[in-house]
Parts: structure tokens; C-alpha cells; sequence
């Protein structure tokens, strides 16, 4: 059996759309607990604040009725009314004052519904074009912001999304680097990241190296499994599916450095009903897991720290993920 927990996000088990269309119905929070509760390694949701909560009452009632857990509530600040010139790094007061209240409502329904996680990623502070905004006032605006929202209650942890290419041309938080230099600024213990393995890919990155960099600071706090072609596109793919050597380090890494929290699944659903797409991400991290199990996890790591150790350590992951010749 895998060692962490395993979530689903529920933001895609309702109403999706892109810039053409729109995919799925629209679900009631009733339904899309119901759906979840159908995938086999489940354990727990991620819900929607404030879509999901506006009655957290029906929401602790649902989870515990299908016994599941909820692993993070997710804040929504990309509110083009309220944050169309940015959240958190927004140069209007008022702005950043919305914001923030908004990101400690979602802290009090977590201790309310007993999660000690909120998540969210902060699409709306972006830019496209060179002059646009000040970025010296906008980073303090968004450092001093996060810090406000981690300070309110520190038994909560608050953790950003970094994502490289969404919603303008260039996010303020793109990176693991920049993920990191927000840790090192805001100095809260209880703020940190959660890891979009796609969107780690989006950006260029091994995922498995911004693994060890975050949990190295004691600051991995969250991850989202999916995959993504790595062309830069944030497009929510089944774990393993585009990049499966890089998904067993994932996973190796994980176990290496004992990461003890969720494994939350966010992938688009548009051409998959949920149950059977969440339930194939599911299922694909399980059989890379047992895959690492199979070779031995020794053997990996004894492997992993020879110098030179290419076609040696190829041959062997060969031959155990695809056989004898």
C-alpha cells in the first residue's frame, strides 16, 4: 500500500470550462462527495472555499456520512471583480484588505471542519507586459499579505501554488526559487508550498529536484498529483502518463525524505467523468509505488548515489519497469 494519503480535489467534479466551452454539469456539493467517495485509495477531499463552504455544517455532515477526511480547503482569489489588478501583490489597499480576509475565512472554516491546511494558488498577481506594475511594491504587497493571512492563526498551515504560465503571461510566483525566497521572507513556521507536479513540469523544472529543495527548508506542506506535457500548458494530466521516470523519482524522493502529508490528485476531467478519471490517477500511483517496492528502494538509492552511474542505474530501472530483453 502507498504511504501517504490520497485526496481529489472536488473543484473537478462540478462545471469546467475553457476559453471554447464548458465540460460536466454542474454538481451539488450532496453529488460530488458521492462521486469521490466511489474511488478505492480515496481517503479525503479538497474542498472549495467559498463554493464549496458557504454551509460547513453540510460539509462536515457529507464527509463524515461517507467517511472521508477533508485534506485542504482551497481558497479562490482569482474573483476578477474584486482582484483584476492582482490579490495578495495588488496596489490597491482594499484589494489586498479583501484578500486577506477572504484567505482567513478559509482558515476559520478549517479549524472549524479540523484540517489544519489551507491552500491556495494566487493566479490573479501576474502581469503581461514590461511596465505594467511596480515590482518592488508589488512583491512586498504579496509578501506582507501572506504574512498577515499565516499570522492569524498559526495552528494553520497556510501554503501557496506557484504556477508558471496562468492567468497573465508571467505569475509573480512561477518558481520553486521564488516559492522558496517567499518562505525565507514571510519566516512563519507555519507558511509553506504546495507542489503542483504539473505545473512543476510546466516550468521547466524536475519536480523531484524541487521536492528535496522545499522539504530541505521544512517547507512542503501539500502537493497536487496530476502530469503535463511540459510545454508550459497547465493541463492536469493522469500522474505517470506523460512522464513516468520522473514520477517514480517523485515518488522515490517523497519516501526518501519522508514527506508525511497528502498526495491531493488535481486533474482536468474534460473528456473523463471524475470517478473513473480520478480513479485511473489513483491506481497509477499505486502501481508506480509497488514498482519502487519491487526493485527495492536500497538498491534505488545505492544506485542513485554512484557517480557515473547512468547506464547502470537505466539498465536496471529497465529491467525491472519493462522486463528482460
Amino acid at each position: 500500500m502507498i504511504p501517504w494519503k490520497l485526496s481529489a480535489n472536488l473543484a473537478f467534479f462540478g462545471l469546467q470550462r475553457d476559453r471554447y466551452t464548458q465540460y460536466q454539469p454542474a454538481r451539488a456539493l450532496e453529488e460530488k462527495v458521492r462521486l469521490a467517495s466511489q474511488i478505492e485509495g480515496v481517503s479525503g477531499v479538497e474542498l472549495k472555499y467559498p463554493f464549496d463552504l458557504e454551509n460547513p455544517q453540510l460539509a462536515r455532515r457529507l464527509l463524515d456520512e461517507h467517511g472521508l477526511e477533508l485534506s485542504a480547503v482551497n481558497v479562490d482569489i482569482k474573483d476578477g471583480t474584486l482582484f483584476r489588478y492582482g490579490a495578495l501583490s495588488a496596489n490597491s489597499a482594499e484589494a489586498r484588505r479583501l484578500v486577506v480576509a477572504r484567505l482567513r475565512e478559509g482558515m476559520d472554516i478549517a479549524a472549524e471542519l479540523g484540517t489544519p491546511l489551507v491552500t491556495t494558488c494566487p493566479l490573479a498577481d501576474s502581469y503581461g507586459y514590461p511596465f505594467q506594475i511596480d515590482y518592488t511594491a508589488a512583491w512586498g504587497h504579496l509578501i506582507e499579505s501572506v504574512r498577515e493571512v499565516a499570522s492569524y492563526r498559526p495552528e494553520i498551515r497556510f501554503v501557496l501554488e506557484y504556477q508558471p504560465h496562468d492567468l497573465q503571461a508571467h505569475p509573480l510566483l512561477d518558481s520553486v526559487g521564488k516559492m522558496l525566497y517567499v518562505c525565507a521572507e514571510v519566516g512563519l513556521p507555519n507558511f509553506g508550498a504546495n507542489l503542483d507536479i504539473g505545473h512543476s513540469f510546466a516550468g521547466g523544472e524536475s519536480p523531484a529536484e524541487a521536492i528535496a529543495l522545499l522539504a530541505g527548508q521544512g517547507r512542503l506542506f501539500y502537493m497536487h498529483t496530476n502530469d503535463s506535457t511540459g510545454d508550459g500548458g497547465d493541463w492536469d494530466m493522469l500522474s505517470g502518463s506523460m512522464h513516468l521516470w520522473h514520477w517514480l523519482e517523485i515518488l522515490y524522493t517523497l519516501h526518501r525524505l519522508e514527506y508525511a502529508g497528502w498526495l491531493g490528485a488535481d486533474i482536468i476531467t474534460a473528456q473523463m467523468d471524475p470517478v473513473p478519471a480520478f480513479g485511473a490517477n489513483t491506481r497509477m500511483l499505486l502501481r508506480m509505488w509497488r514498482v519502487l517496492e519491487r526493485m527495492g528502494l536500497d538498491k534505488l538509492h545505492e544506485l542513485v548515489q554512484q557517480d557515473g552511474n547512468t547506464a547502470e542505474l537505466f539498465d536496471y530501472l529497465g529491467e525491472q519497469v519493462l522486463g528482460r530483453e
